[in-house]
């Protein structure tokens, strides 16, 4: 007997689509460089302009705002594990936290990596069940992913 420890599964990968779980993380300039002109995030190397208000200090550009942000959120994450954790005695680890850009994105991921495509085009897809009176974007997400509504 091996004393290798198995890889935990969790839930969410013993439903999720198989060719979502076979794809391989996207990398971006951020992983290999954290400083520098990164000519591939097609980002403003020089910074922002005060022109034509003037209201910014050229010299000063302590917002970066021609940077994108961390695409991991690690900071943002980790407050919100410690926020949640803090005086409950939880244990959420920010590796198990997902952070979007607001719920359409979040609807929109869930319903590509757990339902099937192919059900409104007559094939054997999935379908969500949603409760009238709802948020629109259940049904915006279902249609543009050919998810059957029921």
């Amino acid at each position: 007997m091996s004393d290798v420890k198995q890889p935990k599964i969790g839930h969410a990968a013993k439903i999720a689509r198989p060719n979502i779980l076979s794809l391989h993380p996207y990398r971006c300039a951020r992983d290999d460089y954290s400083s520098g002109v990164l000519l591939d995030a097609n980002e403003n190397a020089m910074g922002p302009t005060s022109l034509p208000s003037n209201s910014l200090d050229p010299y000063d550009n302590g917002m970066m705002l021609e940077r994108y942000p961390c695409p991991y959120q690690r900071i943002i994450k980790s407050l919100l594990c410690d926020y949640r954790n803090s005086g409950n005695g939880g244990d959420i680890q920010p590796e198990n936290v997902f952070v979007g850009v607001g719920s359409d994105e979040a609807i929109d991921l869930l319903i590509r990596i757990f339902c099937a495509p192919g059900a409104t085009s007559g094939g054997e897809g999935d379908a969500i069940m949603i409760t009238p009176p709802t948020y629109g974007m259940y049904k915006v997400c279902a249609n543009v992913n050919d998810v059957e509504i029921q």
